[in-house]
């Protein structure tokens, strides 16, 4: 069974993206800020990374600088209301797969986490 981690500071963020998964045979584990979510990261080794930007403690673009500097190969998609073309830019740069914006739809999320064969 595939793992998904979803990292924001949004409960309900968090909320509806499970909601999203719950047609897919995946683990979900849930993080409620950058620092923990980089912990799971390494503790739970996911198959997928669902990730906020603007979070606090550790934001979603230090959590992708950590994951290039580890050479992790997880697949991230982020998931922000921060849709500014400089943000995106940022993100694909950093390895980001794909990017969703907030609020969600649900179509472009079946497509974004194509990234992970389910």
């Amino acid at each position: 069974m595939k793992k998904i981690l979803i990292v924001d500071d949004a409960a309900d963020s968090r909320l509806i993206l499970k909601s999203m998964l719950r047609n897919y045979d995946v683990e979900v584990v849930e993080a409620n800020d950058g620092v923990d979510g980089w912990k799971k990261i390494v503790a739970e080794q996911p198959d997928l990374v669902l990730l906020d930007l603007h979070m606090p403690h550790k934001d979603g673009f230090s959590i992708l600088e950590d994951l290039e500097e580890e050479w992790m190969g997880i697949p991230v998609v982020i998931v922000s209301g921060d849709s500014q073309e400089e943000t995106i830019s940022a993100c694909e740069y950093y390895g980001a797969k794909a990017f969703l914006k907030k609020p969600v739809v649900l179509e472009e999320f079946k497509e974004a986490i194509k990234v992970l064969p389910l």
